[in-house]
């Protein structure tokens, strides 16, 4: 498992058609992917995020860990806690691995209380899942300028945008109100 603020990202490899190794194509537009001479990068979510949410959360349960996280929260698990199998409490922050979106998902969508920030991936399943189950879906207006966890500072910009999920009547209500981006009210 990795750590759900810190966006580790293994590089995908394809062979060549003399037998060597060569960076797959697929993703090369994303400046915090890795690739053959940089197998993984955190990325951590910067605090302007925190600040348009004007809300201090309960609980990370997928931190780096307090002195690499910008997330306010009272509380929060590292990968050494186990985050996903350990029981969530109030108000969450998730932020959630690259490799297993659906499963952190789907453990804060049953937990009903939190937000989650995730590429907005509008075509796979997990997004409809998550989507379909949310009170409120907020897409980023722009793309967010994650933090470089080798740097401490904000670099290029991801290949995609991102989008914010809610669950929870506060939740909901405080992405609603942070401007940061469109959000819809989901009906079931």
């Amino acid at each position: 498992m990795t750590n759900a603020n810190t966006h580790t990202i293994k590089a995908r490899n394809s062979q060549t058609s003399n037998g060597e190794t060569a960076p797959s194509r697929r993703g090369r537009g994303f400046t915090h992917e890795s690739g053959p001479h940089n197998p993984n990068i955190e990325w951590y979510t910067p605090a302007a995020v925190f600040n348009a949410l004007g809300v201090e959360f309960d609980l990370d349960p997928c931190s780096p860990g307090s002195a690499l996280s910008n997330v306010p929260a009272v509380s929060c698990f590292t990968i050494d806690d186990d985050g996903l199998t350990s029981p969530w409490h109030g108000m969450c922050w998730v932020n959630p691995p690259y490799d297993d979106t659906d499963t952190w998902l789907e453990k804060l969508a049953a937990h009903g209380d939190g937000i989650a920030l995730v590429f907005a991936r509008t075509d796979t399943k997990w997004a409809h899942k998550a989507m379909a189950s949310a009170d409120v879906v907020c897409f980023t207006a722009g793309r967010i300028k994650f933090i470089n966890g080798r740097t401490g500072r904000p670099q290029g910009s991801p290949g995609s945008g991102s989008m914010f999920l809610a669950w929870g009547e506060r939740a909901a209500r405080v992405l609603r109100q942070a401007d940061l981006g469109l959000c819809f009210s989901v009906l079931s």
